[in-house]
């Protein structure tokens, strides 16, 4: 299985020339669609750029970002969909750049499923092994392996029509593995299906990585998703890398307010601005810190900072800074505290373990306790300091 590197890896989509049967309106539509891009060159649209990155080999990588970020496009670019336009692509230390998607030993698992509506589940899932010709024998066994895997033995003789969304993306998910690459890319794989179904296919996948130790390269615009899932998350914004750390420092040491708000469940809050003495002497939500020289230093004269910190480490409890709850809302396991305090909106998060947990109410004056060694402070450029 290889190591797969990425350096400096850029790709450019030429503009869309509209021209012919196309009127006036829609012309200018398309064009405002391609200027609204985040970047723009002479030659077109940058889709991604500058990307230096290493899947190391059997490593469970998830790229992470909003729509558009270019995670879908640095997918294609590993599998040979797409060539980059400027930068190489390296398998193992070999140039793979120019190397067709069929040769690079590559498996690909889609959101919309693709599979073959006149072919049963078996034979969707045979069917990689068949065009290679391999003996029926061998076929018979991979199929029912994976099938057992995947819980799947039931509906090996239903037809695509006759299946859930899960089970559509289960076949799907045995049909890329049956010919055992050496990579795995999954693009949305989840996307169309619900939570309950999510959070069962989560768990398989899983436990199909440990088993196959295949590299999976992921790519999701769901944080719990990639926190569930990875050995390490890529963050992507703007078709740029934002960080590229373990699930727990993306998490826990978020490398910049983008980072920090994109992974904001359960909530981050934010403060803006705060205003920083000479001493590095500062205060946030009632509470007094001061930044050590080292991250003074790092404001580069500018004496303001932001502040972040997530609900979950925001406690509701009977003494410290007053505030007021202005309205509660339950999410799943979890108790969202909307609070007013000194007229900035807050919210603390709890678990909620037993019935009267619902406690609060609109009006209710309440005192909140802060961890400020989780409060995380970030400069004007939103770099973390």
């Amino acid at each position: 299985m290889p190591e797969i590197r990425l350096q400096d890896v850029t790709k450019i989509y030429p503009f869309v020339k509209v021209s012919g049967l196309f009127d006036r309106k829609q012309k200018t539509e398309m064009l405002k669609k391609q200027q609204s891009m985040p970047y723009l060159s002479n030659e077109g649209v940058i889709a991604v750029q500058h990307i230096d990155l290493t899947v190391r080999d059997g490593e469970f990588v998830v790229i992470l970002g909003p729509s558009g970020a270019g995670k879908s496009t640095l997918l294609r670019i590993i599998s040979g969909l797409e060539r980059p336009t400027l930068g190489t692509v390296l398998f193992d230390g070999k140039d793979f750049t120019d190397v067709r998607a069929e040769d690079r030993d590559v498996s690909m698992v889609f959101q919309n499923y693709s599979l073959y509506p006149n072919q049963t589940v078996y034979q969707n899932i045979a069917f990689p092994l068949e065009v290679k010709h391999t003996p029926r024998e061998e076929i018979e066994k991979e199929v029912y392996a994976l099938a057992d895997l995947l819980g799947m033995r039931p509906i090996l003789n239903r037809y695509p029509k006759e299946l859930s969304g899960g089970e559509k993306q289960r076949t799907s998910l045995a049909r890329a593995l049956i010919r055992r690459p050496s990579v795995l890319l999954l693009d949305e794989p989840f996307s169309n299906l619900d939570i309950l179904l999510r959070r069962q296919l989560r768990k398989e996948l899983k436990r199909i990585h440990e088993a196959y130790k295949t590299t999976f390269i992921y790519v999701t615009h769901y944080q719990t998703d990639a926190l569930t899932l990875a050995d390490r998350i890529v963050v992507l914004k703007d078709g740029i890398i934002q960080m590229d750390d373990t699930a727990a420092n993306v998490y826990n040491f978020p490398a910049s307010r983008f980072v920090a708000d994109f992974m904001g469940t359960p909530v981050f809050n934010f403060a803006d601005r705060i205003p920083v003495s000479k001493d590095g002497s500062f205060s946030v939500w009632g509470n007094d810190l001061k930044l050590d020289p080292g991250q003074l230093r790092k404001l580069n004269g500018d004496l303001t900072v932001d502040a972040g910190i997530r609900g979950t480490n925001i406690a509701v409890s009977g003494q410290g800074v007053p505030a007021e709850v202005t309205y509660v809302e339950q999410i799943e396991a979890d108790l969202y505290i909307h609070l007013l305090l000194g007229g900035e909106e807050l919210v603390a998060v709890e678990k909620i373990v037993s019935n009267d947990a619902l406690r609060y109410y609109r009006g209710q004056k309440v005192f909140l306790t802060f961890d400020t060694d989780r409060i995380h402070l970030f400069d004007g450029a939103g770099n973390r300091i």
